[in-house]
């Protein structure tokens, strides 16, 4: 094991300082700042030819229309066509990918990160200069960090107890260091947030436009990846996993497939024996990565160098250290459920007039004042921004929220073992799907998926999704159908959560 290769692995630094400990990294100058990433985090930076204007990009960015422009590619085209900050937001559009985008632009740097925010910035100020990271304790290689009242806050509650408990995006538990959320651009000389997306009215799309639409951008976005990368894909018996299964149709020869096993998973488990079953059917082998070892103890001391580590995060990361094919970028479903109607499962809501709301759809989160301060801010401000814009304020908190802290968290932490592509964080594809009514994509139907699964390959349906695993969960679920036959739904929302075992 290379402690000096694993800690910090895939992340970055941009300080105006030297930083002689991470002199083993790239280092690239953008204006008065050094740029410094991890040796298997992509760097590369590209400058106009009169040294007005630079852009810099940590990590990847993909174009589905075009698969084999590089990162130069895309960051000289962005460089030339945008005559402002403003433009920026029009030429990300169509791209993928996992990035940090800096730019200098009329000698001010604005940031930029790829659509759901999972290549984290950090950022803070220390004696008037600014400093920017993938994560907080990096800071400490060039200033003292603290913890802030947060910190205790959140270590002294129930909620800290529990299992992946994450907190909103837009702050740390560490004093005076901040979060950029998910729609933001970052403007350097101020440190000040300001949201470019949404802008505009979505678009309604009828159900069959949105498939026809979604199905075409998927399988573009994920063949693009399949173009730049070599791509592992892990499967369970989930709606998100199946329907990337289905894009993959015409690639699925290249690809790694494979499940972790994990906590109290059987292989008589759905999410084990599902994938299985179904890609025997389909004619490809299958993998199965068995995460339920206790982590080395010198890698446990490593992995734990990283913000607010989880536990039951590092056991899986340690059991895909032993198994897991390095070279492979592994594509994640996550993000789908932006467009699933997550926060409400019937595809109905009543109005979201507070922030209050917000703070109940997460147990625990009630004990946190900071919570609710946050949550404050950023309803104020949200509400106002989308105002008639079509878009619903829960969809758009589980984007910012959830996928901006919570996945964005679970995969800086999974840096360690392996670099991830996430065909959803596509802000393209999501409004093509957000653009479909709600009641097409909200459970237990999710007509949407089904749809595009019919135009994409049927053959992912030979094996059922989610089925319920108990005998308390099949009586609930022939319950719940019934109802739904006889015309009652929205009742039973809260059971049918239940079974499935979603958590809010």
């Amino acid at each position: 094991m290379n402690a000096s290769n694993l800690l910090f692995r895939r992340q970055f630094l941009m300080t105006p300082l030297n930083c002689p400990s991470l002199d083993h990294w790239n280092r690239a100058a953008h204006g008065n700042f050094n740029v410094y990433a991890h040796p298997d985090t992509g760097l590369t930076t590209v400058t106009s030819a009169k040294c007005i204007r630079q852009a810099t990009l940590i990590g990847y960015m993909i174009d589905p229309g075009n698969p084999k422009r590089t990162n130069a590619d895309l960051l000289n085209d962005l460089l030339y066509r945008s005559g402002s900050v403003d433009d920026v937001a029009d030429l990300l559009h169509p791209i993928a990918g996992r990035f940090v985008l800096i730019l200098n632009i009329r000698g001010d740097h604005f940031i930029f990160h790829d659509p759901c925010g999972l290549r984290s910035v950090f950022y803070t100020r220390y004696r008037g200069q600014a400093h920017f990271g993938s994560q907080p304790t990096l800071f400490e290689c060039v200033m003292p960090i603290r913890k802030s009242h947060r910190y205790y806050e959140f270590k002294v509650s129930g909620y800290a107890r529990r299992a992946e408990p994450w907190l909103p995006s837009g702050y740390s538990l560490y004093e005076d260091i901040y979060h950029l959320i998910p729609n933001h651009r970052l403007q350097v000389s101020s440190l000040e947030q300001v949201r470019y997306w949404p802008v505009r009215k979505l678009q309604g799309k009828s159900l069959h436009q949105g498939v026809q639409e979604a199905a075409d951008l998927l399988k573009k976005i994920i063949e693009a990846g399949n173009e730049r990368f070599p791509l592992a894909l892990p499967l369970t018996s989930g709606w998100d996993s199946r329907l990337l299964l289905a894009a993959c149709r015409d690639i699925a020869h290249d690809i790694y497939f494979y499940t972790l096993q994990y906590g109290r998973l059987k292989t008589s488990s759905s999410d084990i024996k599902i994938p299985v079953k179904l890609l025997r059917s389909l004619g490809f082998k299958h993998h199965l990565i068995d995460c339920r070892k206790d982590a080395d103890p010198d890698f446990s001391r490593l992995y734990r160098k990283t913000y607010q580590p989880h536990e039951s995060w590092e056991k899986m990361a340690w059991g895909m250290v032993e198994t897991y094919p390095s070279d492979r970028v592994c594509v994640k479903g996550n993000g789908s459920e932006i467009c699933r109607c997550f926060y409400y499962k019937s595809g109905r809501h009543e109005p979201i007039v507070s922030a209050e709301q917000l703070v109940e759809t997460r147990e625990g989160w009630e004990q946190l004042p900071f919570v609710h301060k946050q949550f404050s801010t950023w309803f104020t401000k949200t509400a106002s921004a989308i105002g008639d814009l079509n878009i619903d304020i829960l969809d758009l908190f589980y984007w910012e929220h959830r996928m901006g802290s919570w996945q964005a968290q679970y995969q800086l932490e999974w840096d360690i073992v392996q670099e991830t592509f996430t065909p959803y964080s596509h802000r393209g594809l999501i409004e093509a799907m957000l653009g479909v009514s709600a009641l097409y994509r909200c459970d237990p139907d999710y007509l949407l998926y089904k749809n595009m699964w019919e135009v994409l390959w049927p053959d992912v349906l030979r094996q059922p999704i989610n089925p319920p695993s108990t005998l308390k969960a099949k009586t609930t679920a022939r319950l719940i159908d019934f109802l739904n036959i006889i015309g009652i739904k929205d009742p039973v929302r809260r059971v049918y959560r239940e079974y499935k075992g979603a958590k809010a």
